[in-house]
């Protein structure tokens, strides 16, 4: 509805003027104005109530589709976030897997060191035991070498003491015979 408060006064008065007698032209010029003034009055305020229901319920669509926008952000985030925990889960569950690999290569390995050190701790023992024996014989055979050695020096001791007790024969000999010679010397110097 376009038409200006002055247009819209004239048509009311001129259809007054035909529809009543009037007493008073100017009373029913003025009343025509507030009439109008006042009908146009609410048209603007139904127009600017449309206007604002208009705006609000644009602004309505607006927010709807903004929380739309946010609930599908938001439904984007937490496939997001899901789809890391995912990923993380699978992550963690193969290092738990590594890590229980691991584990077991450690222990195998742990298991194979124990039976190489039990191998050479039975090689070393068994090397140990036989280096013994051949101290063990080698002090036999020593013990046998000392004895004999020990016979030796006891044969060679007692031919010492037999060489020692023919040198005390010969030499009691020899005294014997010196003393014998001498005495014949003396008797014979006296005999004479």
């Amino acid at each position: 509805m376009g038409l200006s408060m002055e247009h819209y006064s004239e048509i009311l008065e001129t259809e007054l003027e035909e529809a009543f007698e009037v007493k008073n032209k100017q009373a029913l010029r003025r009343f025509t104005l507030l009439l109008a003034g006042n009908f146009l009055t609410k048209e603007e305020h139904r127009e600017s109530l449309e206007l604002v229901r208009s705006d609000i319920q644009s602004l309505t669509e607006t927010m709807k589709r903004g929380f739309e926008v946010m609930e599908s952000r938001f439904a984007a985030v937490d496939k997001r976030f899901e789809d890391m925990h995912q990923l993380m889960e699978s992550r963690f569950t193969s290092m738990d897997k590594r890590f229980e690999d691991m584990h077991q290569l450690m222990e195998s390995r742990f298991t194979a060191v124990d039976k190489h050190f039990e191998y050479m701790h039975q090689l070393m023992e068994s090397r140990f035991t036989a280096v013994d024996k051949r101290f063990e014989d080698m002090h036999k055979l020593l013990e046998g070498r000392f004895a004999a050695i020990d016979k030796r020096f006891e044969a060679v001791d007692k031919r010492f003491e037999d060489i020692n007790k023919r040198f005390t024969m010969m030499f009691a000999f020899i005294t014997v015979g010196f003393t014998i010679l001498s005495s014949v010397i003396l008797i014979s110097g006296y005999l004479r």
